[in-house]
């Protein structure tokens, strides 16, 4: 079962350097070592998608520290919503600080807060079952070059590893808003 898991998780982060650890049967405790995607749950996926929530083209601010702007994301390890097997991140961005939820299709999910810094994308990841806590960082990745009005020739923020997707689910709304709820 841990093999089934182990090679899309290790490829949702660069930032893992340790293969993932299989807890309480199908959970998998997430830290710096292992993301934590719990067993299947009553969590429906089918939902019908729509745009999202005050997003903007992704840009380097003024500051030495690479963010995204305000507002709501999904970045996924496919750049299809809803693949089984696949990690999905869903979050909103509000100056600068990060509140969200990490998940797979037809799984629970936990729950994530923290910020941008320097270069990475840094979190405090709850585990839905335990309620433990454990840190975790996404490499931002730089490596586009996007001319907006606003910022001409600033290179876009991404996450490592992760594709953005444009349309966030209903499903994926009430995640975070779980999530947001919990975090405060």
């Amino acid at each position: 079962m841990r093999n089934q898991f182990h090679k899309p998780l290790t490829q949702l982060v660069s930032a893992l350097h340790q293969p993932s650890q299989l807890i309480a049967g199908l959970s998998f405790a997430f830290s710096i070592a292992a993301l934590g995607i719990a067993a299947p749950s009553a969590l429906s996926a089918e939902s019908a998608p729509h745009p999202v929530a005050k997003a903007a083209s992704p840009t380097v601010p003024a500051t030495a520290v690479a963010q995204l702007p305000d507002g709501v994301y999904l970045y996924g390890q496919s750049a299809e919503p809803e693949q089984l097997g696949q990690g999905y991140f869903v979050f909103e961005v509000t100056q600068g600080d990060v509140v969200g939820a990490l998940y797979m299709p037809r799984s629970s999910f936990d729950c994530a807060k923290g910020s941008f810094k320097d270069d990475q994308l840094a979190l405090t990841v709850t585990n839905s079952y335990d309620r433990t806590t454990n840190p975790f960082e996404i490499a931002l990745d730089q490596t586009t070059n996007v001319a907006t009005s606003t910022a001409p020739g600033k290179p876009a923020v991404g996450l490592e590893g992760f594709y953005r997707l444009n349309q966030v689910s209903d499903n994926d709304m009430r995640i975070l808003n779980v999530c947001k709820k919990d975090v405060q």
